[in-house]
């Protein structure tokens, strides 16, 4: 016996709840800083997207754009995603300000050093 195809409203609720679930671990993995799993999962994230484009195109009738409750979901799921990416560019700028602050400090602690000592204001040399 040959198994039998899937339907397509199937796939596309399938993958929709894996996007989220995916979403989910991304968040999990934005929280607890694991950098790589945060790469990872936005790289699953942008095949399962990939992947549900394909679907809409292969079943226009699963589309957004004709089945409210398909619209429903990817609207959720991309403003969970929007969402993630603006906590992550907050991240971002955070660290961005204190590592630029620690350069400041830094290149102030570098300029005690390079001061002229008595010697060398004497014999003109700096």
């Amino acid at each position: 016996m040959q198994p039998s195809a899937e339907c397509p409203h199937d796939a596309v609720v399938r993958t929709i709840i894996e996007l989220e679930r995916v979403c989910l671990a991304a968040d999990a993995a934005l929280v607890e800083r694991r950098w790589p799993d945060v790469e990872a999962s936005f790289r699953e994230q942008a095949e399962l997207t990939g992947r549900l484009a394909r679907l809409f195109e292969s079943a226009p009738e699963t589309a957004p754009a004709n089945d409210t409750k398909v619209a429903e979901r990817v609207r959720g799921i991309l403003v969970y995603r929007d969402d993630q990416l603006r906590r992550l560019e907050s991240y971002r700028n955070e660290i961005a300000g204190r590592l630029s602050a620690i350069g400041k400090v830094n290149a102030f602690s570098r300029s005690f050093g390079k001061r002229p000592g008595p010697a060398r204001i004497l014999d003109g040399q700096y």
